[in-house]
């Protein structure tokens, strides 16, 4: 019995050993494009589509820590104040953030499901197309410039269609609520 029992947990052992050896660390880099603008909610006219470019280390099967960037210019559409008159402004919106995420594969090998936060800083540029910038500063809260920490969550998805390269696509709030994109394996 003692014999079974020892043969039982060398071989369990040996499972999760040759397991355990087929993740290896990688890098994914994901350049995506976004498909509903943040700023959708202004009525805003999308100049640049929201462009988000990520670099996920992922260190364990299940985990990942990044780093993100992205960037999207924005114009409002013709505002009207309570006075009457009008403005319109150009936003040149940025964030950059760092990411941790968990990964699922219960589908298949090639379907990764993933979740995480992203923590970092968001930058905003706003330029006067038309009208006065105290206006739009007092009644809307908008000024020239602003900065402010980012603290949002993401839930996404990556297929793969090879080796090293695959689809993904992520909603969550930053430049846009939904990107999807390409995903390349380092």
């Amino acid at each position: 019995m003692k014999k079974l029992f020892l043969s039982l947990t060398v071989l369990c052992l040996a499972i999760q050993f040759v397991q355990a050896q087929r993740f290896e660390p990688h890098v994914d880099l994901n350049l995506g494009i976004g498909v509903l603008p943040t700023f959708v909610k202004d009525h805003g006219k999308a100049k640049m589509l929201p462009m988000t470019l990520t670099a996920d280390y992922k260190f364990t099967e299940n985990f990942s820590l990044g780093l993100a960037g992205s960037y999207s210019i924005t114009e409002s559409g013709l505002y009207q104040f309570r006075d009457g008159t009008t403005a319109q402004w150009r936003n040149k919106f940025s964030t950059i953030t760092l990411r941790a995420a968990a990964h699922s594969r219960l589908i298949n090998d090639c379907l990764n499901i993933y979740g995480g936060l992203n923590v970092g800083y968001t930058n905003s540029a706003i330029e006067m197309m038309q009208g006065e910038e105290k206006k739009i500063k007092a009644e809307r809260g908008i000024g020239r410039t602003g900065s402010n920490f980012l603290y949002t969550a993401f839930l996404g998805t990556r297929y793969c269609l090879g080796e090293k390269v695959g689809l993904f696509g992520e909603v969550g709030f930053g430049v846009s609520i939904a990107t999807v994109g390409v995903s390349v394996r380092l």
